[in-house]
């Protein structure tokens, strides 16, 4: 297995992640275990300089070789919307994903109380105005979202993309999240799907889990497997444009 993580909080002591190194060395070793062998540490943007984001993820890299794990581990950030108008564009590039031309950042969907679905809207389409693509996270957490499927359409046509929780696959968030997780999957609206690990244990890589869960919806292996192998490793390799820069 070949499977990429988008969505994962292994940078440790900057939010509610891994409080320490040495528990990022666990969770990073149970990524392992899951067949991940690409992470991108995404912090909360809001709860760290992101300047020293790349810096830290460097020294997090030292130590994940140092302990063994056979592990790449990348600079990446999530951004909550109050984020993107506050970081200037080269911040917001030390944290952007793909090749020239074609870079995208991790934008969080609202949940409960963090925000509204007008400042999703309205964040997105400043970072899209501002040259990247949108790869919006968990979706299926987000009531807002949830209760305007309009909304959701209005994104993709945008050119955004959705990453779907495994654990909302799983049930871990509910039996609401997990349904329209499913509903994403099915429609073919989720173009990742990655496990916003934060802690060993409960909120651990999912990766397996999520996949297995798929099958039994009936979904064939292969397709499957591409939502956490070749699809996310096709966003870092080769990125994605805001709808209206690859129209023009």
């Amino acid at each position: 297995m070949d499977r990429i993580e988008l969505h994962f909080h292994l940078l440790p002591g900057v939010d509610d992640g891994p409080g320490d190194l040495g528990v990022a060395l666990a969770l990073a070793r149970e990524s392992v275990r899951d067949g991940t062998r690409v992470i991108t540490c995404t912090p909360h943007a809001a709860h760290v300089d992101v300047a020293e984001i790349p810096e830290r993820v460097r020294e997090l890299r030292a130590a994940v070789v140092q302990a063994g794990i056979d592990l790449d581990v990348r600079p990446g950030a999530e951004l909550a919307w109050r984020d993107v108008h506050a970081l200037g564009g080269a911040e917001l590039e030390t944290v952007a994903q793909g090749p020239p031309g074609r870079r995208w950042l991790l934008l969080e969907a609202p949940l409960p109380g963090t925000g509204t679905l007008a400042g999703l809207t309205d964040s997105a389409r400043e970072l899209r105005e501002r040259g990247f693509g949108v790869l919006i996270g968990h979706p299926e957490r987000s009531p807002a979202l949830v209760r305007d499927p309009g909304a959701v359409n209005e994104l993709l046509a945008a050119g955004d993309r959705l990453q779907v929780n495994a654990s909302s696959l799983t049930g871990y968030h509910g039996a609401g999240a997990r349904a329209a997780a499913l509903d994403l999957v099915a429609a073919g609206s989720a173009a990742v799907i990655a496990s916003d690990a934060h802690q060993p244990g409960a909120r651990a890589p999912r990766l397996s889990e999520a996949v297995a869960v798929l099958r039994r919806e009936s979904m064939p292996a292969a397709e499957a497997e591409a939502l956490v192998g070749a699809a996310p490793r096709a966003l870092l390799e080769h990125g994605f444009a805001p709808r209206e820069r690859m129209a023009a």
